[in-house]
Order: C-alpha cells, then sequence, then structure tokens
C-alpha cells in the first residue's frame, strides 16, 4: 500500500506522515517494549498495542524479529540506544500531546512523546495502521515517519451514552475531553458538610486513555433540586427578579432561582464540595454559574451583579480548598444565553482558571454570504491573547443553537461541523465539544459528525471534507467508501443549509406560522430562507438530492431515509415562502389569488405529510415506538405549522 492508502485508515489524520516500505511478518514475532520509565500512560499504549499480539496460549515462544519500542525521552533525547527529535517535539503546539513514530531500520519503530499522552496518540496511531491487514497469522507492519500534534488541546462531547463503552471509541480517534454525567451531589443540609459523588473508577480509567472525563458542580439556579434553600433559606435570590426560567426544551418545571451569591455561605458550600470531588481524585472541576439570565435583588447583589458574585464564589472556594489539594484546577462554565456583565467576570478570573462557553451560537451569529460568522470581540480577544476558552457549540445535530429543543434527527453535514471548527481554530479557542442527546442510537446518528470534529478539531488542514468522508466509511466497514463519499459530498453542504437555517425554532417556536398570521413578506438569504437566494434554489437543491437518492440506493438503507427527511424540509421551506409571500403581497380578494393560494396549501399539506412520513420511517429503522420524545417534538413541529397556516388561509382567505 502506498502512504494515500494507509492515511485511509486514519482518523484522525496525522499532521505530517509518510511510509518507506511495509513488511509482513508473523504476528508472534512482534515485540512492544517500554523504554524507561513508565507510568499508566504509557503502560496503556503498550497494553492497547499487544493486544494486536498473540496471546501467550497461542504461541509456546515468541521469537521477536520486530520490535516496537515506545517511551519517554531522557533529557539527552534518547529513548534506549534510539536517537529522538526532541527540539521538534518541544517546539510543537499542545507539545504535552506531540508524538513521534521512526522506523529503527528495517526490524522496529519508535514511538516517542515527551507526555504519557502523546505516547497514548502515538501508540493509537501505529494500532490505526497495524489493523488495516490483521489475520490471524500474520501482520503488516509499515515502516512509517510521523510527526504529529493537535491543533485544539480539547476536543470533545458535552455528555454521551453508555460511557464505559463509548470513551475507548472517543480516545481511539483522539477525543479527549467529556462531562461526567454520574457527578452527584449529596442532599444539602444545614450546619452539615456537603459531599459529592463521581464515578472515580471510570475517571480514573479514563486518564489511562489520555481522556479527560470531569466532574461538574451543577448550575447554581439548579441547586433548589438538592434541598440548598429549604436548608439555607437565606440563599434563595430575592425577588422575581432571581427567576431564571427554563430553557424551551425544557417544557415543565420550577422557573429556577438564582442564588444570592453574596451570602458567604455559599462560599463554604461550593468549597465542601470541591473537596470532596478532590478527594476522590477529580482534580479538574468544571463550575456551572446559573443557566440563563437572572439577579437576586438584594442590595449587596445588585450592586456586583448575579454573574460577577458567583464567579468570584466558585473562585474563592476554589482558592481554599486549593490549601488542602494544591493541584486542583476548576473551569467556568459562563452563563449561557447570556452577556450580562461577562467582561467583569472574564477580567476578574485567574489566568489559571479556564473558561466554559455554551449556548452562545445565537448571540454570536453575524450573517456573511456565503456562510455566517461567528464572533464576540470580547472572548476572541481573551483568546487571541492566549487565554484558555473552549465552547461546546460544535453543532454535531441538526440543532445550530444548543439552547433550543432538540429535535432527533439524522444529519451527516461534515461541512457544517469542519465550519464551525475551523472558525474556533480562527478565534484562537482551545476547546471544542459537541453536544448529543441520544440515550440510543447515538453512534448511528451522529457518528460521522462526531469523527469530523476529532479530524479537523485535531489537524484543521489535513483532510477535505470528501477524504474524511472516506476514511470513515473505511473505518467502520462499508463496502463502498467512494459511494459514500459522493452521497456525503452532496448531503453535507445542504444539510448545512437546511439545518443552519432557523432551525429548528422556525417551526418549535411557530415562527413561520406568526410570519404568515402578520402577513409579513418573508426574505430570501433570511431566516428558515437563508440559503435559498432565488425562488430557483429550491428545485435546485431537490435535483442535487435525487442524485443523492440514486447515490443512497447502494449504500444502507438508512442513508435514503435521511435523504428524504432532507429533501421534505426543503419542499416545506418552499411551500411557507410561497404562502408568506403570496400572503404578504396580495390582496386575496380576487378569486384567481385565492386559487393560486389555494394550490400553494394544498401542496403545504402534501409537503407536510412526506415530511412526518420520512421522520417517522427513519426513525421506525431505528426501533419501534415509543421513541423519545423529541422525535415527536419534530414530527409535532411539522403538523402545527402546516395545521395553523392552512387553518389561517382558509379560515380568512377561501371565500
Amino acid at each position: 500500500m502506498d502512504t494515500v492508502e494507509w492515511l485511509s485508515h486514519l482518523l484522525p489524520c496525522p499532521k505530517e506522515l509518510s511510509v518507506d516500505d511495509s513488511i509482513e511478518i508473523e504476528r508472534a514475532h512482534l515485540a512492544i517494549e517500554i523504554a524507561g520509565a513508565a507510568n499508566t500512560l504509557v503502560e496503556q499504549a503498550a497494553a492497547e498495542l499487544r493486544d494486536l499480539l498473540p496471546s501467550q496460549g497461542e504461541t509456546a515462544r515468541r521469537d521477536p524479529s520486530f520490535v516496537v519500542t515506545l517511551g519517554i525521552p531522557n533529557s539527552q533525547g534518547r529513548l534506549g540506544s534510539i536517537s529522538i527529535d526532541v527540539d521538534f517535539l518541544r517546539s510543537c503546539p499542545n507539545a504535552e500531546q506531540a508524538y513521534l513514530i521512526q522506523p529503527v531500520g528495517r526490524d522496529g519503530l519508535a514511538i516517542a512523546a515527551l507526555d504519557g499522552r502523546g505516547l497514548y496518540y502515538g501508540a493509537s496511531t501505529l494500532r490505526q495502521l497495524l489493523n488495516v491487514s490483521l489475520s490471524a497469522e500474520r501482520i503488516l507492519v509499515p515502516l512509517v515517519h510521523v510527526r504529529d500534534w493537535p491543533d485544539l488541546s480539547e476536543r470533545g462531547l458535552w455528555n454521551f451514552p453508555d460511557e464505559q463503552n463509548w470513551i475507548p471509541w472517543m480516545a481511539d480517534m483522539k477525543l479527549n475531553f467529556g462531562k461526567m454525567v454520574a457527578t452527584q451531589l449529596a442532599p444539602i443540609q444545614r450546619g452539615q458538610p456537603n459531599s459529592a459523588t463521581i464515578d472515580r473508577d471510570l475517571m480514573l480509567e479514563s486518564r489511562r486513555r489520555a481522556f479527560n472525563y470531569s466532574p461538574f458542580i451543577l448550575h447554581l439556579n439548579f441547586l433548589h433540586g438538592y434541598g440548598l434553600y429549604q436548608a439555607y433559606p437565606e440563599l434563595a435570590g430575592r425577588g422575581d427578579s432571581a427567576l431564571t426560567g427554563r430553557y424551551f426544551a425544557h417544557k415543565e418545571g420550577n422557573q429556577h432561582r438564582a442564588p444570592c451569591a453574596s451570602q458567604p455561605v455559599l462560599v463554604d458550600i461550593l468549597c465542601e464540595w470541591m473537596e470532596s470531588i478532590a478527594a476522590q481524585d477529580g482534580l479538574d472541576i468544571s463550575c456551572w454559574l446559573s443557566e440563563r439570565p437572572g439577579q437576586c435583588a438584594c442590595q449587596a447583589c445588585t450592586a456586583e451583579g448575579q454573574f460577577v458574585l458567583e464567579a468570584r464564589a466558585f473562585v474563592r472556594a476554589w482558592e481554599r480548598a486549593r490549601q488542602t489539594y494544591p493541584d486542583l484546577e476548576i473551569r467556568i462554565f459562563l452563563s449561557t444565553t447570556t452577556l450580562e456583565r461577562d467582561w467583569r467576570v472574564l477580567a476578574e478570573l485567574p489566568p489559571e482558571v479556564k473558561i466554559e462557553r455554551a449556548c452562545a451560537m445565537g448571540l454570536e451569529r453575524v450573517t456573511h454570504a456565503p456562510r455566517d460568522l461567528f464572533a464576540n470581540p470580547l472572548y476572541d480577544s481573551y483568546a487571541r491573547q492566549g487565554r484558555w476558552i473552549a465552547s461546546y457549540d460544535v453543532p454535531v445535530g441538526v440543532n445550530g443553537d444548543v439552547d433550543t429543543p432538540e429535535f432527533k434527527l439524522p444529519q451527516h453535514a461534515a461541512h457544517r461541523v469542519h465550519d464551525y471548527v475551523e472558525q474556533m481554530h480562527e478565534r484562537g479557542y482551545q476547546g471544542a465539544y459537541g453536544m448529543i442527546a441520544w440515550a440510543h442510537f447515538a453512534r448511528e446518528t451522529d457518528g460521522f459528525n462526531i469523527a469530523a470534529l476529532a479530524e479537523w478539531s485535531w489537524n484543521r488542514r489535513g483532510r477535505t471534507t470528501r477524504q474524511l468522508a472516506v476514511a470513515w466509511a473505511t473505518r467502520i466497514g462499508l463496502q463502498k467508501a467512494d459511494a459514500f463519499a459522493d452521497w456525503s459530498e452532496i448531503m453535507g453542504p445542504i444539510a448545512f443549509d437546511v439545518y443552519d437555517s432557523d432551525f429548528p425554532v422556525a417551526y418549535s417556536q411557530d415562527r413561520m406560522i406568526e410570519l404568515v398570521h402578520q402577513r409579513q413578506r418573508p426574505y430570501l438569504g433570511e431566516g428558515l430562507f437563508r440559503y435559498y437566494a432565488t425562488p430557483d434554489a429550491f428545485s435546485e437543491k431537490r435535483a442535487q438530492l435525487a442524485q443523492a437518492e440514486q447515490i443512497a440506493a447502494d449504500l444502507p438503507e438508512a442513508y435514503g431515509l435521511e435523504t428524504s427527511i432532507l429533501a421534505s424540509y426543503i419542499d416545506l421551506a418552499e411551500t411557507i415562502w410561497h404562502i408568506a409571500e403570496w400572503v404578504a403581497t396580495k390582496e386575496l380578494a380576487d378569486v384567481e389569488e385565492q386559487q393560486v393560494l389555494g394550490e400553494y396549501v394544498t401542496a403545504l399539506k402534501a409537503s407536510g405529510a412526506r415530511n412526518v412520513e420520512a421522520i417517522g420511517a427513519w426513525r421506525l429503522h431505528l426501533g419501534p415506538e415509543p421513541w423519545h420524545q423529541r422525535v415527536y417534538d419534530a414530527i409535532g413541529g411539522t403538523k402545527r405549522t402546516v395545521q395553523e397556516i392552512t387553518r389561517f388561509v382558509e379560515e380568512r382567505y377561501a371565500y
């Protein structure tokens, strides 16, 4: 195989890779050796490579003729007898994750890094290469040169199901961060020490794979659920201004109340939680400010601002906890959907405290052709100066703004992920995460986009979208990787168009209904019609999807079903545009005008029915009902939009 063929089996693509030759040997003749001092990461890297070898029971005696040596070079740049270019490793961005692989004559390879994390990634790359031709008896070993490092220091997901199995899958793609869903705060009792329970075993296991499974302290306006205000009534934020409401996706329950963050007892409680987590070896804690805008109305809080005081409380608690746990680190998860006094929060945070930001796409979007920009001068300025800032908003799901109801639908759009991650690079961010909300079928639905996140958060210029599609299809064992890439290259840009156009709020929040009700003229290039520049754009996209449908006939059924969903959303957008345009620009007193409008309504009913049918067929392919509510939300959004527009038009203008 040549270098291009070897690369098609790697994900993410290394920065620099070349193959001199390859040697086929018996598996029993391959040995994995550690040079120098070992730690858990080094041992895990070696263990995963040794998993490719026969067990002791399969061969009576190993006679190694090819040796893979891995380890951390000494200060002189020696890995045993092998010379390593440590100056290169030291010069890399995110040097602790950088690694190199080099041949040792024709009978060995060396994997070297300055840190166990980089060594694990080097072993992962070699393991992917060795898996290409692995058979029961033999293995093809490339004499490969690799010099590699990540562009972003943290890459991962907000939450994911079945963490035990997902973390190895993610780590294999060099993703290295995930929120610890299992973090649990104990009920709060007045005057009693507070504690938290984390999944310590899985956290420590994840570290062996260079993965940070990060515990967290929940949004402060959610703490009433743990008895905070019953135990400490004085901590309840004063007045209705302290009510922070709920996300649209949270259809019921309390309107959460922000705490009175000027109270010293809040620092005590936070410190006790931090110490409890740190005592379980959780030394990197994400600290979440209140989730939505709110303000305790007491004089002390209004003098400084809710989020300024919440951030100060976390920092003061951390400073106290570090007296016992000096290695403890925290990251501040800034209030979502709000920019209130962020400039003060950022100005006050110690430089070693990391900053996390989520649900900010709607706040940061700048309309721009051909694709929108995302910018926040405040955050971007700090990031360019080297401040550690991460975003949770990588669109691995169909929804652009993660604070909106998450319709559960399929989306293969590496183009969309690439665009957003590239903008994170340009803005100087150091962490990029995506959010998924699937308890089941997450890999089936979002796996390709997660791979795209892994690809471009590691190597921003490594592959085109088509090359990634071929690599991903190859790795999951699709028999027609090129056909998948052809399909993906059509679907990706169109899915970007559809799901980046005021989706899903145009349906979930009745925006199209209101557009027609108010007889407002719809503008092509805006809102739901953001990526339709002319009336012909609808049919042009449909023609492209017809090609995708033909290609999907040679792929597993799910790809054709996804194509149908996308086509039905284009039909919906077109019929809604026609109705809104006609209602806004015509008097509708003329019978002929009413007849044209009636034809548009008939088309709307048909396109809505196709959309509902397509969503149902795709979801039924995954599994029988009952489905998650957010699948029904997608179906309900379409039904309600069609019914209300139809009712409005027929009641007023059909006479």
